[in-house]
């Protein structure tokens, strides 16, 4: 993996903005390039500036304001949904490998960045990162695929329209199951997925595109986070943090910089199974590995800067070339781990270092 190149350092929160190298187009079988650039860009919310593009368009943003109301899935159970049935009993931490935390919403400036606040509402969000074994329920069930894709509408946010699962994103999945386990061994030196239990249950599950995240938490009964979600549960709501857990980062805190040993010298075993740093690395909500481990994916279309300059449970919904994911990983270097950073990518491009984790809509 090629190192970030630093484009542009915050206000506030005195963070530096990035290039992530991760795989540009199909995956190849080999480790991190350092002679390579992905297709990752860093998103400037100051700005408006992206990394090799100084543009950006206006309008299409879907706002809580305008949306509709759903059902709502309890998240105050502690419980994720149908990928629980026969996973791990407990991951890092000592939790429930499908433990789900309510993040009491607020307001707070998104990219800890004052020019663009936002008020968020209670929502669940999973504990941990999606795993191999919870990931594992949904393959085994043939869903996730042309075959038995999710329904339309599946997987909206109960607050903003036009959240859920297009049709004609149907074909953007595997054709049919024994695809979608080949897409998931996208990467051989960073092989999470294996076709039978491997011991790597509770590792984060990677390899999937942003539409197999998509459908796995719909069908389990959640839906992608929306990236002011995202960002205000990773940051301590208006406590602003530049870790989930504070101003400081180092190893005993998150999975990154490759353990510390630098980008060039990348083992699978630096992808840590889920939770292995809780406590002291969890967020405000007891959430585990929202700094490094893998990237995570939201609902949102990139756009910089963000199309409204304050918003209540917004998404942005205008179609556009990339979606945003967030978060940092094992393979990056402390810059990289920031809750401020934003980057974007094809969301039809699978990586080794890119997972998933659900959020749910709070319990009334």
């Amino acid at each position: 993996m090629k190192r970030a190149a630093p484009i542009l350092a915050l206000a506030l929160v005195p963070v530096v903005l990035a290039t992530a190298a991760l795989c540009a187009g199909a995956c190849s079988s080999a480790g991190p390039d350092p002679a390579t650039v992905g297709n990752d860009t860093g998103l400037d919310s100051s700005t408006g500036a992206k990394d090799g593009d100084t543009s950006a368009t206006e309008g299409g943003v879907g706002d809580g304001a305008s949306g509709t109301d759903g059902s709502v899935v309890d998240a105050s159970s502690g419980e994720a949904g149908t990928s629980c049935v026969g996973v791990a009993a407990t991951c890092g931490g000592n939790k429930d490998c499908c433990a789900s935390s309510v993040v009491v919403g607020g307001m707070f400036n998104r990219s800890n960045d004052g020019a663009f606040p936002a008020t968020v509402g209670d929502f669940g969000l999973d504990v941990y990162e999606v795993t191999v074994g919870r990931f594992r329920v949904f393959v085994n069930a043939g869903k996730g695929t042309q075959a038995s894709p999710p329904g339309a509408g599946d997987g909206a946010h109960p607050k903003i329209a036009s959240s859920g699962w297009s049709a004609s994103w149907s074909g953007e999945l595997a054709t049919d199951t024994a695809g979608l386990r080949a897409s998931l061994k996208c990467n051989a030196a960073y092989p999470s997925w294996t076709d039978a239990p491997a011991g790597k249950e509770t590792n984060p599950i990677n390899c999937v595109t942003w539409f197999e995240a998509f459908a796995f938490c719909a069908w389990d009964g959640g839906r992608l986070p929306t990236e002011a979600e995202w960002n205000y549960a990773a940051a301590g709501g208006s406590e602003q943090r530049a870790y989930a857990w504070g101003a400081n980062i180092d190893h005993t805190m998150a999975a990154y910089d490759c353990s510390g040993r630098g980008q060039e010298t990348c083992l699978f075993s630096d992808m840590r199974p889920v939770g292995s740093f809780s406590p002291q690395g969890d967020g405000k909500w007891g959430h585990a590995d929202l700094t490094g481990n893998v990237w995570e994916y939201t609902l949102d279309y990139s756009a910089v800067p963000y199309r409204l300059t304050t918003c209540a449970d917004c998404a942005d919904l205008q179609p556009a070339s990339y979606r945003t994911f967030r978060g940092g990983s094992f393979a990056n270097e402390s810059f990289n781990e920031v809750t401020s950073l934003r980057l974007e990518r094809s969301p039809a491009i699978a990586d080794y270092d890119v997972g998933v984790r659900c959020a749910r809509a709070a319990a009334p």
